[in-house]
This record gives C-alpha cells, sequence and structure tokens, in this order.
C-alpha cells in the first residue's frame, strides 16, 4: 500500500467526553492507491459536540468504501482534471453533512455543530476540504507547513490588523468560529490542493492537540526525522490493532505501545500537551508516503 498512517485521541484532563473523533482509510482502487484522513471536533459550547463530529466521520467513511470507488472510474474521464473532480465531490458531502445535522437537531430539538478537515490523497495529489480550526500540516525535515488557515474570530481580526497575532492568544473570543458544520444552512469550505511530498509527514490535529506547541516542537516530533523507518516498522508490528476498537486502543495504552511505534510518538506528544494544562480533548493523526522501496 503506497499510504500509512496513524491517530490517537484522548478526552483529556478535564473534559467529561470526548467531543473529537477522526479517520484513517486506505485503500486500493483501478486508479492507484488511496488515502483519506479527517480529524472533526465537535463544538463544546453546543449539545451534543460527541454526536456531531461521530457522524460526519460516520458519513466520510460510507462515502469512501461505498461511493468514491464509482466516483474515481468517473474522473478519469472527467473535465477539468483531478482538482475540478474533488471540489465537486467535497462540495456535495459538505451539504449533505451540514443538512443531515441540521435535520437530526431539529427532530431532536438541539444543537449540533463540528469542525472538519479532510484529506484525500490520491497518486501524487492530495485535496483538502477544511471547516472550522481544525488543522492540516505538512512537516519536512526542516519546515512546518500550515496548509489550512483557521476559520475564527481572532483570525479574522489579526489579517484586518485589529489585534496582533500575540493578543489572539489571549482574546476572550479566540475560540469562536465563523462557521462549522451544522450551525446553519450555508457553509462554504475551504478547499486546498497540493502535491504530495514523499519525504513530508502530513499532520491533522484538533485545536487542543496544537494550542501549546511551537511549529518547531510539531515537527521535532512528529516530522520525518522522528517518524522514521523504525517507528513505521514499529506501527507495523502493532498488527490487529490497526482496525481496532477505542476500548481496545485503551487496553493497548494501559499495557503498552509497540516500543517506537508511530501512534506512541503521538500520544506521548498528546501526554505533553495535557502536562501543559491543556483542558481541551487532544487528537492527531499522521499520513505518509511510503518512500520508494516500501520503508
Amino acid at each position: 500500500m503506497l499510504f500509512e498512517g496513524a491517530g490517537y485521541s484522548n478526552v483529556g484532563r478535564t473534559r467529561e467526553s470526548n467531543q473529537d473523533s477522526y479517520l484513517i482509510k486506505v485503500a486500493s482502487t483501478p486508479v492507484g492507491d488511496v488515502a483519506l484522513v479527517a480529524v472533526a471536533d465537535g463544538m463544546g459550547g453546543l449539545e451534543c459536540g460527541e454526536l456531531a463530529s461521530a457522524a460526519v466521520i460516520n458519513m466520510l467513511s460510507d462515502w469512501f468504501d461505498n461511493k468514491l470507488p464509482v466516483a474515481l472510474e468517473a474522473m478519469e474521464s472527467s473535465v477539468g482534471g483531478f482538482e475540478n473532480f474533488v471540489d465537486g465531490q467535497w462540495s456535495g458531502l459538505i451539504q449533505d453533512m451540514n443538512m443531515a445535522l441540521i435535520r437530526y437537531g431539529m427532530a431532536e430539538h438541539m444543537n449540533l455543530g463540528t469542525t472538519l478537515t479532510a484529506m484525500l490523497a490520491i497518486g501524487g495529489r492530495y485535496s483538502i476540504v477544511h471547516v472550522g480550526d481544525t488543522r492540516a500540516y505538512e512537516l519536512t525535515e526542516s519546515a512546518t507547513n500550515q496548509l489550512t488557515v483557521d476559520q475564527t474570530f481572532v483570525r479574522r481580526e489579526v489579517e484586518a490588523g485589529r489585534i496582533t497575532p500575540e493578543e489572539a492568544l489571549t482574546h476572550p473570543r479566540r475560540n469562536v468560529l465563523l462557521q462549522c458544520l451544522g450551525s446553519t444552512k450555508e457553509v462554504v469550505p475551504d478547499l486546498i490542493h497540493g502535491n504530495l511530498d514523499r519525504d513530508a509527514i502530513y499532520l491533522l490535529c484538533s485545536d487542543g492537540f496544537r494550542h501549546v506547541l511551537t511549529d518547531t516542537e510539531l515537527r521535532r516530533r512528529l516530522g520525518p526525522d522522528a517518524l522514521d523507518a523504525n517507528a513505521w516498522d514499529a506501527e507495523r508490528r502493532r498488527g490487529a490493532y490497526a482496525a481496532c476498537t477505542a476500548a481496545d486502543l485503551d487496553r493497548e495504552e494501559r499495557e503498552g505501545f509497540e516500543p517506537g511505534c508511530v501512534t506512541q510518538r503521538i500520544a506521548e506528544t498528546a501526554q505533553l500537551v495535557m502536562d501543559r494544562k491543556e483542558a481541551d480533548n487532544v487528537t492527531a493523526l499522521v499520513l505518509r508516503v511510503q518512500p520508494q522501496g516500501g520503508r
């Protein structure tokens, strides 16, 4: 398989429930190997954020398993190439997810909301759909490249010059989103495309994971130098855990991860985040393109 991934999520030190959800899917198709990874962060200020993020991830998983294979066959003959094809897929998915959450909330008399950052990788290209303040990064040996832009009040104010980046860190409205799935009938996602770097690690994470980490720390802990061939070899030795349940993962963490595996590295970084008094749920996943030769 061309792609490999690993993820980790923790409820954190103070929250009663984990409102984050994530997805890692890889498959071989007639047009080549495909990967789909995603992180969704349910709104802590709204009811049932856990339900909202899980619903969005389940819809993505169903799309990958049942609709994407057929769509990929049509992509080869589509006009406009990869970007136009994927943009159409993303736009339809986002609207379906958004309306599903709105309809469920109306029926159950509750507010549902979640962010979403998802990446689809096919061959040498990636496409990202982004709503909210979960993030996608490209980590190389020398740089931490943020691929998404936070859809937040403070980011807008910084861009307008009304506050400084330093003021944004402690601003009373720093957690206010400009949009999320499930809150309004109109959602305009950011759509980002690029070429995959075989030497890079792609990181998707919730805001709770990255709030107290610097770009340098992200790269040193989860970049290609840290997640080297030995770490991925150890990850493969986890075997059945690659498709296990949340309870299985909890048991594995209590008993000890495979030493040096990628999931252990992510969990250790999450522990650092929690040690720094981050109160939110913490979730992150990584994806890499296997280098030539399979290691």
